[in-house]
C-alpha cells in the first residue's frame, strides 16, 4: 500500500522508517545534524515544499541487476502535512485491510 504525503508523492508504506515533525527535529541537535547531512549528501527526495512540518526517512530494497543482490536506497521526503496526520493516514490504511 501506499501513503500519500502531500504535493501529489505518494510512498510505499513497507518503505517507511521515520516520521519526524519539524519542531523535533529543530529541538534535537543530533537529530537536526542528521537531517542535516542527509540534505547535504543528496538523499532529499523532493525540495519544492515551502511548509515544511514532516521529515519521513525511507530505506527502499532493490535486486541490482548485474550483481543480482539487493541494493538499500535510502531516501528523505519533506511533508507540508503533519506527522500526526500522516500517522494517522497510516492507521487508517491498515483498518481497512482488516476490515476485508
Amino acid at each position: 500500500m501506499f501513503l500519500h504525503i502531500g504535493e501529489n508523492i505518494t510512498i510505499f508504506r513497507k518503505d517507511i522508517i521515520a516520521m519526524i515533525d519539524k519542531k523535533t527535529v529543530e529541538n534535537c541537535k543530533n537529530t537536526k545534524q542528521f537531517i542535516d547531512n542527509m540534505i547535504r549528501e543528496g538523499y532529499l527526495c523532493n525540495d519544492n515544499v515551502e511548509n515544511i512540518k514532516t521529515y519521513i526517512l525511507t530505506c527502499s530494497k532493490k535486486i541490482d541487476s548485474k550483481k543480482r543482490k539487493p541494493v538499500k536506497k535510502y531516501g528523505l521526503y519533506v511533508s507540508s502535512i503533519s506527522s500526526t496526520t500522516l500517522s494517522k493516514r497510516n492507521k487508517n490504511i491498515e483498518t481497512r485491510l482488516e476490515v476485508k
